[in-house]
C-alpha cells in the first residue's frame, strides 16, 4: 500500500546558512512528490497561518500537523501553556498538534506514572481545542523528556480514553532511548497510533548519542519497521525526520522519498521479507 508521506519542517533549518521560507519549503516538497508538510508550533511559524490555510490549493500538499512542547509541572496560567493553546487554535482546521511533554518537577522521573495526573490536566484544555478544530492531540515521545517512550503515551491514552488523544511512533527517539522490542511497542500502540516518523540513524552521533540521516543510511532497518507497521494494520501517515542533517535539503529529501517508495513496492511484492527473527548480539 502507498502511505501518505510528509516531511517535518526541521529538514529546512540549516545552522550554517539559515531557514528556508515557508513557500519554498512547500514548493520543494510538492515538486518532489511529498503529500504534506509538518510545521513547528511557534509564534514565528504561525505568521504563516494564512498561507497554511491555502497550502493545499496553492501547492497540492497538506499541512498535517504542528509540533510543540509543554512542561506538565507548569501552571495552566503559565505563558507557554497559554501560548501553545492559542497557537493550536490558530492552525487550519484538521491540523493536528503533536506534543512532547517534559517535567520540571525533579520528584517525577522520566516515564513515571506519578506525572500522569499533571499531564492529564495539561491535555484537557488542548483536547477541547482539538474537538473544535476537528483535529487530534498526538503524544510525541522524545528522548530526555518526561514522555520519553511510546509506552508513556499509550498509558495516558488508556487512562484518558479520549477519541482525540493519539500517539506518535518516532523511529529516532525509540532507537535513541533503548531500541528494544519494536514489534511489541507498535502492537501496544496500534489502537492509538496516528502518526509515524522515520529517519536513518546510527549510534555515535551528537543528538541523544545518535545521528539523524536520510532514510537510506544508518543502522536502523526502516524496511523492517515499515513491514511491522503494515502487519499491525497501520494505514496512516508516515513522515521523514530530517532534524540537523544540513547540506542540500532537496537532494536528501529526494533520496529519502525514493527510498521510502521503494520499500513500499518491495513489501508489496515480497510481504514476508520484513518478517525478521530476533537474535541477540554476540559479544
Amino acid at each position: 500500500m502507498k502511505h501518505f508521506m510528509f516531511a517535518m519542517d526541521t529538514c529546512f533549518t540549516n545552522s550554517i546558512v539559515g531557514v528556508y521560507p515557508y513557500e519554498i519549503r512547500c514548493a520543494m516538497l510538492a515538486e518532489l512528490g511529498y503529500d504534506g508538510i509538518y510545521v513547528s508550533l511557534s509564534p514565528k511559524e504561525l505568521q504563516n497561518a494564512s498561507q497554511m490555510a491555502v497550502t493545499k490549493k496553492q501547492y497540492g500538499i497538506e499541512v498535517i500537523a504542528a509540533y510543540g512542547g509543554l512542561d506538565i509541572a507548569a501552571e495552566k496560567s503559565a505563558p507557554k501553556v497559554q501560548q501553545v493553546a492559542k497557537l493550536f487554535d490558530q492552525l487550519p482546521g484538521g491540523c493536528d498538534l503533536e506534543l512532547s511533554l517534559s517535567c520540571s518537577d525533579n520528584s517525577i522521573g522520566r516515564s513515571s506514572s506519578d506525572g500522569d495526573s499533571k499531564a492529564r490536566e495539561t491535555l484537557e484544555a488542548l483536547l477541547s481545542i482539538a474537538e473544535h478544530q476537528r483535529a487530534n492531540v498526538c503524544l510525541y515521545p522524545h528522548f530526555g523528556a518526561w514522555l520519553e517512550r511510546i509506552e508513556d503515551g499509550v498509558r495516558l491514552c488508556r487512562k484518558m480514553n479520549h477519541p482525540r488523544l493519539k500517539v506518535v511512533f518516532c523511529g529516532f527517539h525509540w532507537y535513541a532511548v533503548d531500541g528494544k522490542d519494536i514489534a511489541g511497542r507498535i502492537d501496544e500502540a496500534s489502537p492509538y497510533l496516528h502518526s509515524v516518523n522515520m529517519c536513518g540513524t546510527r549510534k555515535g552521533g551528537n543528538i541523544a548519542g545518535c545521528t539523524i540521516e536520510p532514510l537510506d543510511c544508518g543502522e536502523m532497518d526502516n524496511f523492517a519497521l515499515l513491514s511491522l507497521l503494515n502487519r499491525s494494520g497501520y494505514t496512516g501517515r508516515i513522515g521523514f525526520q530530517g532534524y540537523s542533517i544540513g547540506g542540500d535539503v532537496y537532494a536528501y529529501l529526494r533520496r529519502s522519498l525514493l527510498a521510502f517508495r521503494d520499500m513500499e513496492v518491495r513489501l508489496e511484492r515480497h510481504p514476508n521479507w520484513g518478517e525478521l527473527v530476533h537474535v541477540g548480539r554476540s559479544s
